[in-house]
């Protein structure tokens, strides 16, 4: 099963630009836990890229982005986990420094305007993969996959002068690595997330509650203590470059166990942009959640966050 995970997960990331490119194409937008708009203003990033979702029901052979897709071909660790791989990795081979990292996120309605409501229900679906194409032997150390379920509601309700309080989302998902045994990490979710916006900046703040279910409680016990109970995202717009912030634990730890990943996106040509992102802290990939680590990579994107 697990050989056939990453098979498919390579699959998905050849065949997902296209199917992004059908979407994009017709809106030139990108989406990250939004929901559709009836109109747009141009002073505002979230409803600037909310029409793309609009897309998929019109053509049923679309995807729109979620969270960033992106691929890294250089990717650094300076002190890669080791011990949890030892005895597990072709012929015991130890990790490299150097390796290669993705991620493809998409999202699709299943059902739009609920009820005549600003409401519409998404399914959603993010996969994270690091891909030690460099070792003798190459494999993957690590997949995270990540499917999920939301309700998404739109208030467009001023917070000042300049922001609004854009989109509310309520929904549940879940996080594997697709591994069995001492290796098996995973767990079951139910978050809220409030999305707001001005002209330059988008913030995103989302607490969620964990279920501690049986194989949870057997394979991972601490992971909150690690990973948390809330994350906040921060990006800023400057022209056609993008600066990002994703903070999970920070303020649950007071930053003692915060896992930060900061990212500058900048454009390439009109589908592709350059991509450069730097990670510290805890749960850099599930398999790792309790070990500090700290890597850099550079690469392409198909988006950002805005």
């Amino acid at each position: 099963m697990q050989h056939f995970l990453q098979t498919l997960s390579l699959t998905l990331l050849l065949i997902l630009p296209c199917c992004a490119y059908s979407v994009t194409t017709q809106t030139h937008t990108q989406s990250y836990e939004y929901t559709v708009s009836d109109n747009t203003d141009q002073n505002n990033l979230v409803k600037n890229r909310l029409d793309e979702t609009d897309a998929i029901v019109v053509n049923p052979f679309a995807i729109a982005l979620y969270k960033p897709t992106y691929i890294l071909p250089l990717y650094y660790t300076g002190s890669p986990y080791n011990d949890v791989y030892r005895g597990n990795t072709p012929e015991n081979e130890p990790l490299k420094k150097g390796e290669l990292k993705y991620q493809f996120s998409f999202v699709v309605p299943v059902w739009q305007h609920i009820l005549n409501s600003r409401t519409t229900l998404y399914a959603a679906y993010t996969q994270l993969s690091y891909w030690q194409a460099y070792n003798h032997r190459a494999f993957f150390r690590e997949t995270d996959y990540e499917p999920e379920l939301f309700l998404s509601s739109q208030f467009d309700l001023p917070l000042s002068k300049n922001w609004e309080l854009n989109v509310i989302n309520l929904g549940v998902e879940h996080q594997s690595n697709g591994f069995g045994g001492p290796l098996e990490r995973s767990w079951n979710r139910a978050y809220v997330s409030f999305v707001a916006s001005s002209d330059h900046c988008l913030f995103i703040i989302r607490p969620w509650f964990v279920f501690h279910d049986t194989t949870y409680e057997r394979q991972n016990p601490d992971l909150t203590h690690y990973l948390g109970h809330e994350q906040i995202v921060f990006a800023y717009k400057y022209g056609p470059h993008v600066f990002s912030l994703e903070a999970r634990n920070l303020i649950e730890s007071a930053g003692a166990r915060a896992g930060i990943t900061l990212s500058w996106s900048f454009p390439l040509n009109e589908h592709l942009k350059g991509y450069i992102q730097v990670f510290h802290g805890y749960g850099q990939s599930l398999i790792e959640y309790n070990q500090r680590t700290t890597s850099v990579g550079i690469g392409i994107a198909l988006n950002n966050f805005i």
